[in-house]
C-alpha cells in the first residue's frame, strides 16, 4: 500500500524547530489561514499580504516560531511569543503575550505541540510567563493549552473576557434608566467636549495613559508620538482617527477608530447549502434585528476596532457615549461595527447587556514554567485588553 509521505507522522529528528524569518511567511500566512467551520459558515483568519507586517502590531519585541518537517520541508506548526511595554502594577515592564499557535491539521495528535513546549521554556524569560486569550469556541486551543500536559507551561485562569463586535447601541431609554439608578459615578456630559486628536495633543495623550494605569493592569505604555511618525506599532491608524474627551482642560477619554483589514482579515469561505439559500433574507432581516450582515463567499467581515478605550472605569455615561461616538463614525464610512474587549471585571462591562451585535467570550490568563504569575498583580486593578493587540 503507498502512503502519501506528506501524511506519514514525522519521526522527532526530522522535526527542526526555529525562529522564523522572512522566507517563512507565505508558509505563515497558510497555517493562520486554515479554514474552521462554526454554525455552517466556513471562515479564514488571514493575515494579507504579509504575517511579518500583521505582527507588527502586536509586538515591540517579535518571536515567531516554526516548526518544520526537514524530510518534507513542509512548516508544520507555529506560535509567537513576543513582548511589548506595558504598565503592569503601574510601572511600565516587557509583557509577553502568547499568540497564533497552529498546527497542520495533518499534523496533530503527533506531540508538535510538546516540541513547541521545549522552545518556548528555552526561550521564555524576561518574564518568564506569557499573557494569553484563548476563545470559547477555539477548541483545539483549548485543547492545547488548557488541559495539563508533560512538557507544556502550566496555565492560569485570570478572568472571562468579552470581545462585542457592536452593531446596535440598543434602547437610549433603557440605558439611561440603569446609568441614573445604578452608576453611583455621575459624569455630566455636559460639560464634556470631543475633538479629533492633533499634534498638540500628544503630550496629554501619553500622560492619559500614565494615569489610567492606576486604574487598569496590562495597558500598552503607548508613545504617540511614534503614532505621528508612523511607527509600523501602529499600522492603519493615524493620529485624527482618535476622539478625545475633555472636561475643562482635562483629558478624561479616549479612543481610535482603527481599519486593520490592510493587515488582518477574516473572509468568508463557505456557507452550508441552506445559510447559502438564506443569506440574503437573513441580510435584509439585519436591518431590523440590527445583527451583522453576512458578506459574499469570498469576503471579509467589516468592522472596525477601538484603540485604546479608556475612560475611568465607573465614568459609564462617559464609555457609553464614546460608543456612540465611535458607532456614529464607523456608520459614516460605511461599516457601522465597532468591536472591543472588556473584562468582566470592568465596571464598563455592565453596558454591554444592553447593546446589539456579535459577541465572544473567552478567558483571559497566562502560561509559565516558573509557577503562577498571578500573585504578583495588584488584585485592585481592572484587566485592560486592547482588541486589536490580541
Amino acid at each position: 500500500m503507498n502512503i502519501n509521505p506528506s501524511l506519514q507522522q514525522p519521526e522527532k529528528s526530522h522535526l527542526i524547530t526555529r525562529e522564523a524569518t522572512l522566507d517563512d511567511d507565505q508558509a505563515l500566512r497558510a497555517l493562520i489561514a486554515v479554514p474552521m467551520t462554526t454554525k455552517g459558515v466556513q471562515i479564514s483568519f488571514q493575515r494579507e499580504p504579509s504575517y511579518f507586517k500583521a505582527s507588527d502590531i502586536l509586538y515591540k519585541h517579535k518571536l515567531h516560531v516554526v516548526i518544520e518537517d526537514s524530510a518534507s520541508q513542509k512548516k508544520v506548526a507555529c506560535y509567537s511569543n513576543g513582548h511589548r511595554p506595558c504598565y503592569v502594577n503601574r510601572e511600565i515592564q516587557n509583557f509577553r503575550y502568547a499568540s497564533d499557535l497552529r498546527v497542520d491539521h495533518r499534523y496533530r495528535g503527533k506531540s508538535l505541540v510538546k516540541v513547541l513546549g521545549v522552545h518556548v521554556k528555552d526561550n521564555m524569560h524576561a518574564p518568564n510567563f506569557s499573557q494569553m486569550i484563548i476563545f470559547d469556541d477555539n477548541h483545539a486551543a483549548r485543547a492545547a493549552i488548557q488541559t495539563p500536559k508533560t512538557g507544556m507551561p502550566d496555565y492560569y485562569d485570570e478572568g472571562l473576557i468579552e470581545t462585542l463586535t457592536l452593531t446596535d447601541l440598543g434602547s437610549p431609554r433603557k440605558i439611561t434608566t440603569f446609568l441614573n439608578d445604578s452608576n453611583p459615578y455621575n459624569t455630566d456630559m455636559t460639560q464634556i467636549q470631543s475633538c479629533i486628536a492633533m499634534p498638540e495633543h500628544i503630550q496629554a495623550m501619553n500622560h492619559f495613559i500614565a494615569e489610567m494605569s492606576v486604574h487598569y493592569n496590562f495597558i500598552p505604555a503607548y508613545n504617540f508620538e511614534e503614532l505621528a511618525e508612523g511607527d509600523c506599532y501602529f499600522s492603519g491608524i493615524k493620529l485624527s482617527d482618535f476622539l478625545l474627551y475633555f472636561k475643562g482642560e482635562k483629558l478624561v477619554g479616549m479612543f481610535g477608530l482603527w481599519d486593520q483589514h490592510s493587515l488582518k482579515q477574516t473572509k468568508i469561505l463557505h456557507y452550508s447549502p441552506m445559510i447559502g439559500v438564506l443569506r440574503p433574507i437573513y441580510n435584509l432581516y439585519t436591518k431590523f434585528s440590527k445583527s451583522m450582515p453576512l458578506p459574499k463567499r469570498g469576503e471579509a467581515v467589516k468592522y472596525h476596532v477601538l484603540h485604546t478605550l479608556l475612560c475611568h472605569p465607573e465614568a459609564l455615561a462617559l464609555h457609553h457615549q464614546m460608543l456612540k461616538d465611535a458607532y456614529h463614525r464607523s456608520k459614516q464610512l460605511g461599516v457601522g461595527a465597532v468591536s472591543f474587549t472588556l473584562s468582566h471585571k470592568d465596571p464598563r462591562f455592565q453596558l454591554n447587556q444592553f447593546y446589539k451585535g456579535e459577541r465572544l467570550t473567552g478567558m483571559h490568563g497566562f502560561i509559565s514554567f516558573q509557577g503562577d504569575p498571578r500573585p504578583n498583580f495588584d488584585q485592585t486593578l481592572i484587566p485592560y485588553l486592547e482588541v486589536g493587540r490580541i
